[in-house]
């Protein structure tokens, strides 16, 4: 649900309160990881929802409630149990997963009605999150320093879920997007500001924490 950007930052602040990776390349690209299955051969969406350990048959980006979030988050939380002693990409892996749910919790879900009393397409919420990508790239003081990480970590197979050559391909395609400049904004509005994605960044990196340790 967020984008690049707001996983690293997430991830970030985490690393910041908790000290729990010792190979940060390796964390961070983790935290990438989960959306890495775009770029599998024939990808549909049932591919991410499998990436992301969703439960039930709702389809991906369907979720819709607070009670659906709290399931997804039962099916994550024994993730973190097998992880013990942890593996850093893997870590990661599940703090990106982590984000999603809180970021559909607290803005995903009320979406769609903001988007019909504005009359435009809930697809505006894609365009909200490149805004957000875009903010933190030309503005993070920590960016050139998780790009550095970036750059010398490589990708993992996860599970049967994810790829490591998917995980390499998207590392590459956010290091274009966001270096280039090629990812641009379809819509003038937005429901959320930029300082409010800043806060929704230090909420959750709480609230996973909390759930971590």
């Amino acid at each position: 649900m967020s984008y690049a950007m707001t996983h690293l930052a997430v991830a970030k602040e985490i690393n910041d309160m908790l000290n729990i990776a010792n190979d940060l390349p390796q964390f961070f690209m983790g935290a990438l990881a989960p959306d890495s299955v775009h770029f599998r051969e024939n990808y549909h969406s049932d591919m991410k929802k499998k990436s992301h350990y969703i439960p039930g048959l709702k389809p991906w980006g369907t979720i819709e409630s607070i009670e659906e979030c709290d399931e997804w988050l039962t099916c994550v939380i024994p993730k973190l149990r097998e992880n013990r002693p942890h593996n850093d990409y893997y870590m990661g892996y599940l703090i990106h997963i982590l984000t999603d749910i809180w970021n559909t919790r607290e803005n995903f879900i009320y979406y769609g009605e903001w988007c019909t009393r504005e009359n435009i397409p809930k697809d505006a919420y894609y365009n909200e999150q490149v805004h957000f990508d875009t903010a933190l790239y030309n503005t993070a003081p920590w960016r050139k320093t998780i790009w550095a990480h970036l750059a010398k970590a490589r990708g993992e197979a996860v599970n049967g879920v994810v790829e490591a050559e998917e995980a390499e391909k998207y590392k590459d395609f956010v290091f274009r997007a966001c270096n280039d400049g090629i990812r641009k904004q379809s819509y003038s509005k937005t429901r959320m500001t930029f300082d409010d994605n800043i806060e929704f960044i230090k909420r959750s990196a709480d609230e996973i924490a909390r759930i971590l340790y």
